[in-house]
């Protein structure tokens, strides 16, 4: 078999979304859905921070806000096929509007959970990864396609100490 690097990347795609909604499902079946959430916070608490890691370590050894965070942005949205995104950097705050997005449509279709629970989380995590644990930024998640929006936004502000 020969499989494209495009064909590859899509199969990976479609299966990390699958088994993030899987492994969800499963445990909110067992469970319940308050504590699976609790869980799928902590989770992707977990992983976006080690992805960041992961990012700092083969990628962007020495990362300057904003400019690397939106490469990182790049990278993970990539992973997660976010399409549909448009990202405003203004001098303290970035927004980023998604109107595309494959872990949402799974979620939205299931309709058993709200990606919006992880959102905040997880770009921090991202942040702390690259940056290191000290920065400090604030996350809004201020929109939701899961909830009837037009987008998913979130508005990132550094924190400068």
């Amino acid at each position: 078999m020969n499989l494209s690097p495009e064909q590859l990347l899509e199969i990976a795609q479609y299966s990390f979304v699958r088994m993030d909604g899987a492994w969800f499902m499963a445990l909110a079946k067992k469970l319940g859905k308050e504590t699976a959430w609790e869980i799928d916070v902590e989770a992707w608490k977990q992983f976006s921070y080690v992805f960041g890691k992961k990012i700092k370590k083969d990628i962007i050894p020495n990362p300057v806000w904003p400019e690397s965070f939106l490469d990182m942005l790049e990278i993970f949205s990539k992973v997660l096929k976010i399409e549909g995104r448009e990202v405003s950097v203004e001098p303290d705050i970035i927004t980023i509007r998604v109107t595309d997005c494959e872990t949402q449509k799974a979620i939205a279709k299931a309709g058993i959970a709200d990606c919006g629970i992880v959102t905040v989380q997880t770009y921090q995590g991202l942040i702390k990864g690259l940056f290191g644990k000290e920065m400090s930024v604030s996350v809004q998640h201020t929109k939701n396609l899961n909830q009837g929006a037009d987008c998913c936004e979130v508005v990132i502000s550094r924190k400068i100490q």
